[in-house]
């Protein structure tokens, strides 16, 4: 490793071989819910917004979210442990577990992860391979945990990715704010695994593809 944070040229983010990635974007991230994440309803818009142009463009979304289900936890008697399923956060029914509203629409990908990384906790390479997307742009929650943890496995397994700046946001960590933490995750990003912009550059670029394709 350098002293320097690579400088590389910007990502062709063509919707041919780029797809657009929400992570853990759940009702229970955000300010005052489960996990304390004071910032999550700007990225929760943002992304929104990012992936309207997106899908106008001609691109594809995929949101992924970490939930379980009562069949994940079964005792000796093979039936579920019924205080794992009443107590765990992200079980299914549970409001913690459910996708912001107005995110999801029909011809999205959904899918489920069970631990913080969707490519070490879910199928989200293969699913790049079956449409031959090279490059992903991502947001969600939280930005140094499902998202970082994301986006450095997606970086070592040699996609492309572009992180989304204000379309993420973090929780705080022991004395340090959730701003802090936010900007630091970023910056440890750009420093070695991939490229970042804000939403509203990407919406830009997504409008200029679909002027482009209608010229």
């Amino acid at each position: 490793m350098g002293n320097n944070p690579r400088v590389e040229e910007p990502y062709d983010l063509s919707p041919e071989h780029t797809v657009l990635l929400g992570v853990d974007f759940q009702k229970g991230f955000g300010d005052g819910a489960w996990e304390h994440t004071p910032d999550a309803a700007a990225a929760v818009a943002n992304f929104r917004a990012a992936a309207a142009s997106w899908r106008a463009a001609g691109g594809r979304v995929i949101l992924c979210r970490e939930i379980y289900y009562p069949g994940d936890y079964l005792g000796p008697d093979g039936e579920p442990i019924e205080e794992v399923v009443r107590h765990h956060p992200l079980m299914s029914g549970k409001e913690n577990a459910e996708f912001y509203p107005d995110l999801v629409e029909p011809d999205d990908l959904v899918m489920r992860k069970t631990g913080f990384s969707a490519v070490a906790a879910g199928a989200l390479l293969d699913i790049l391979a079956q449409h031959g997307w090279d490059t992903v742009v991502m947001g969600g929650l939280t930005t140094p945990i499902c998202v970082g943890t994301t986006s450095d496995d997606l970086s070592m397994a040699g996609v492309k990715v572009v992180i989304l700046e204000d379309a993420c946001a973090s929780q705080s960590f022991e004395g340090v704010s959730a701003q802090d933490a936010h900007s630091f995750a970023l910056a440890r990003f750009r420093y070695q695994f991939g490229q970042t912009m804000t939403a509203s550059e990407f919406s830009d670029l997504a409008v200029g593809l679909a002027a482009a394709k209608q010229a």
